[in-house]
């Protein structure tokens, strides 16, 4: 199963402990963040290098030590560059959903009333958070982990609450990327096949003119660039995943031409696709 997809629908941690760690290098068949968004909460640390991550419509540059806490539902992206970054992805509600004294206080982020603070930069030494995500990180590792996650996560919303970390949304806020939505389920489905700048367009009810604005305003790329970054993306997942020919890859991706197929991977990967593979290897 793919890490990342545009509706993200895996199960991270388990039903009764949804909780996952993740740790994404260069060699990771998935090492690009494509746009997505899941019902997850995601507290997402550089270790090293810089990554360009995109949340709804404000991008951010990230150093080693930075931490983004990322909401629920919260359409994002971004573009590693030499990096290696870690991710903790975790179900908030269900997390606590049995504890109606912790639900009180956690329920105006369910209802996204409440927008806590995103960037805690490492250089901020006023922050108590970057301590909080060291153990949050290293949770896994220890026995009683479970506890140790629960215990961090209630002091980091805590710390967040006493010092007031967040904005009050209004009804109209925070919807931005409700719009586009639709459309990367579009891409997600019909990639293979032939995707027209108008189609999209449709999918979103917004003239080509207006979408194609819209569209680079929030991903920082134009729509059809991106059909392309995804397809190529999926081709390289395939590419070390599976022992599929070249072809095959090229054609299940939406190319039906093997050498436009390996003009278009070049362009973005800056090798051909068999040398990806054998890299790879």
């Amino acid at each position: 199963m793919q890490l990342y997809t545009y509706l993200d629908k895996k199960q991270h941690g388990t039903l009764e402990f949804p909780v996952e760690y993740y740790l994404v290098d260069v060699h990771h068949p998935q090492y690009r963040m494509n746009f997505h968004w899941h019902k997850e909460w995601e507290l997402l640390r550089v270790v090293v290098g810089t990554f360009a991550v995109t949340l709804e419509d404000k991008q951010y540059i990230l150093q080693a030590g930075d931490v983004l806490l990322i909401p629920g539902e919260t359409l994002h992206g971004g573009e590693p560059q030499g990096c290696v970054y870690e991710c903790l992805v975790f179900d908030l509600y269900g997390l606590f959903y049995k504890l109606e004294a912790v639900k009180t206080w956690l329920r105006p982020f369910y209802r996204k009333e409440y927008l806590p603070q995103t960037l805690f930069a490492a250089d901020d030494p006023s922050s108590a958070v970057h301590t909080m995500v060291d153990t949050l990180m290293g949770a896994g590792t220890q026995a009683g982990y479970e506890l140790t996650i629960l215990s961090e996560l209630g002091r980091l919303f805590a710390y967040i609450i006493r010092s007031q970390l967040y904005s009050v949304q209004g009804a109209d806020e925070g919807h931005g990327s409700e719009r586009l939505k639709p459309v990367l389920e579009y891409i997600d489905r019909h990639y293979a096949q032939t995707v027209r700048l108008e189609d999209l367009a449709r999918v979103a009810g917004m003239s080509p003119k207006y979408f194609c604005r819209v569209f680079r305003a929030m991903t920082h790329y134009t729509p059809m660039n991106y059909v392309n970054i995804y397809r190529i993306e999926q081709a390289a997942y395939l590419l070390d995943t599976t022992d599929l020919s070249i072809t095959e890859v090229g054609t299940r991706c939406g190319f039906w031409e093997s050498s436009h197929f390996t003009k278009v991977f070049k362009q973005y990967k800056h090798i051909t696709p068999r040398q990806y593979r054998a890299e790879k290897r």
